[in-house]
């Protein structure tokens, strides 16, 4: 996955549990309202066909982006694919082969669509397609929609697809928008190529192929610049970017790409220009995002220019969901030496996402800095467990903060995005931790009513209010666990024995690296649950399913518990 890709993925984590994390709302908002969610077909290809059997997988994703392109310009609200896939890199599902349709509607109600289009794709003699269109509302299915035509009329096969799909939702818009110019079949087949390609080497050599034949084409221009970006190539990136055209529909998200790669060429001046126009034209928090990472790596600000931290809280008004901004605003006053405001942003932080390492180390660097040593050895502890952005060098936190740890978002806010409402509320304002007992308890009933979306809301909110308590933790472990998501119940389970290490929190850890097939780790939390409750049957019978281990005793070091500690410290 590319680094925009990645940071749009984060940025949407948060988009879809940001409102499910705070107290005092009544019901969280869908990320983007009465819109379309476009899944890749189901495809197969006849070996005799053009393409043989290869040709399904870029027509799975090429049903998809064609539906999505024409839904949207019609007027009716599509989810765009940049979205779908920060989604599914979210929940970690795959994007190679079709989902179960019970999982398809799982994710378009996760994310807040109002309909989900799902369907098969078949290429023979001629290219058949079928769609599904699901109210998510009601569960209703509508009449499915068929038809078929020659592969070299794909463009006009979706397009009559579109016509009767957006009839179908009821919100058809009689004004077109604007789209980019149509590609030629071959350049088309090379762009979806490369966005389903396994690798930036596979993705650069097909956009660069599909470039060719389209050498202004503004999809693939950006494609390119984000592959180029993600290998370090920023003078290509920025020659991409500053081929698309100034007419373009994708104009504004071309000149903000342009200034990103010459913040990465340290080209400070003409980047700060390009922001700054943006800006005029219309505030997003992507710019003021990027205006606070060109401060940081300018190092001495330019005379009268904002601090970087004015920059990066100005990003977290406008979207206080995005833990992105939050942790850079952290970042900031802690390489400005500003300990108290640091801390405070840095743990807003880890109410969001306590699995984020770099804030852990970034604390624990603060907190050794102030003095405050004990805890300052859990935060780095706790960073080595989950990991970080670079290597952790010694078994002690530093007092210096390292640099580099800045998070840039890679593009700008889709237009049904995140909203700006306040969503970071302050939890002094209310009694903190019977809500927090409030919400556990309702977590506990829900997921053992087997109820898991509204379990792990429930213990989002929890853990929002009370970061260091140990079984909203275990308990959203078990929850990933149990929907296969096991890299998230992983992490849950490591901040869970951080907050307060039971042999029940180690037996769980164990158990989902050994379904994640880590067996030597497995082993190891396995071995420390029988020290911590020697007479543990589950942790017996594991060691056998394991093979090869012993129940000898180990040593191991107890990290401190912040359970008791650091609670009353919390903002």
């Amino acid at each position: 996955m590319t680094s925009g890709r990645w940071t749009r993925a984060v940025a949407l984590g948060c988009a879809l549990s940001g409102a499910l994390l705070t107290p005092g709302l009544a019901q969280a908002q869908p990320a983007w309202g009465s819109r379309v969610l476009v899944m890749p077909f189901a495809a197969e290809s006849d070996p005799q066909a053009p393409g043989g059997v290869g040709a399904a997988r870029w027509l799975s994703e090429a049903a998809s982006v064609l539906l999505t392109d024409g839904l949207t310009a019609r007027g009716v609200g599509a989810v765009p694919r940049d979205d779908r896939v920060a989604v599914f890199d979210r929940l970690q599902l795959p994007m190679s082969f079709p989902l179960t349709r019970a999982t398809t509607i799982r994710v378009g109600d996760l994310i807040g669509a109002s309909e989900i289009v799902f369907g098969e794709i078949k290429l023979a003699q001629k290219l058949s397609v079928r769609a599904r269109l699901v109210r998510l509302a009601s569960g209703q299915q509508l009449p499915d929609v068929v038809d078929e035509a020659p592969l070299t009329e794909i463009f006009q096969l979706f397009e009559r697809m579109a016509d009767r799909v957006a009839t179908a939702t009821g919100r058809v818009v009689t004004v077109q928008t604007a789209r980019a110019p149509a590609l030629s079949l071959e350049a088309f087949e090379n762009y979806v190529k490369g966005l389903v390609a396994a690798t930036p080497a596979a993705q650069q050599r097909f956009f660069e192929t599909a470039l060719t034949s389209a050498p202004r084409d503004p999809r693939i221009l950006i494609a390119l610049w984000e592959v180029y970006s993600a290998q370090g190539a920023h003078d290509k990136a920025l020659a991409a970017a500053n081929a698309i055209p100034a007419t373009s529909p994708e104009s504004r998200r071309a000149r903000f790409a342009v200034a990103l790669s010459l913040i990465e060429l340290k080209r400070f001046d003409g980047a700060l220009s390009a922001l700054n126009a943006l800006n005029a034209e219309r505030a997003d928090p992507g710019i003021s995002n990027a205006l606070g990472v060109l401060q940081l790596r300018r190092g001495a600000p330019a005379q009268g220019a904002a601090a970087p931290s004015a920059h990066f809280g100005r990003a977290v008004d406008q979207d206080p969901s995005n833990t992105d901004y939050v942790f850079n605003l952290g970042y900031a006053y802690a390489l400005a030496n500003d300990s108290k405001a640091a801390l405070f942003w840095l743990r807003e932080a880890v109410r969001y996402d306590a699995a984020d390492g770099d804030a852990h180390l970034v604390m624990s660097a603060v907190l050794a800095g102030a003095g405050r040593g004990v805890e300052a050895q859990r935060e780095f502890d706790l960073a080595r467990l989950l990991g970080t952005s670079g290597e952790i060098a010694g078994s002690t936190p530093a007092a210096k903060v390292p640099p580099g740890l800045e998070r840039v978002q890679m593009d700008l806010t889709s237009a049904g995005g995140a909203s700006a409402n306040a969503l970071i509320a302050n939890p002094a304002q209310r009694d903190q931790q019977e809500t927090a007992r409030f919400h556990l308890n309702r977590g506990r009933q829900l997921f053992t009513e087997k109820k898991d979306r509204e379990a792990l809301e429930e213990l989002r909110r929890a853990i929002y209010l009370s970061p260091y308590e140990d079984e909203p933790h275990l308990l959203a472990g078990r929850l990933y666990q149990r929907a296969g998501r096991l890299n998230e119940a992983i992490d849950e389970f490591k901040v869970a024995i951080w907050c307060r290490e039971t042999a029940q929190a180690r037996l769980a850890l164990a158990e989902a690296l050994f379904e994640n097939g880590d067996k030597d780790a497995a082993r190891k939390e396995a071995e420390r649950t029988l020290v911590l409750d020697p007479q543990s049957a589950a942790a017996k019978e594991l060691l056998k399913k394991i093979g090869g281990g012993s129940t000898a005793q180990m040593t191991v070091t107890v990290l401190p518990s912040p359970h008791r500690n650091v609670g009353s410290e919390l903002p």
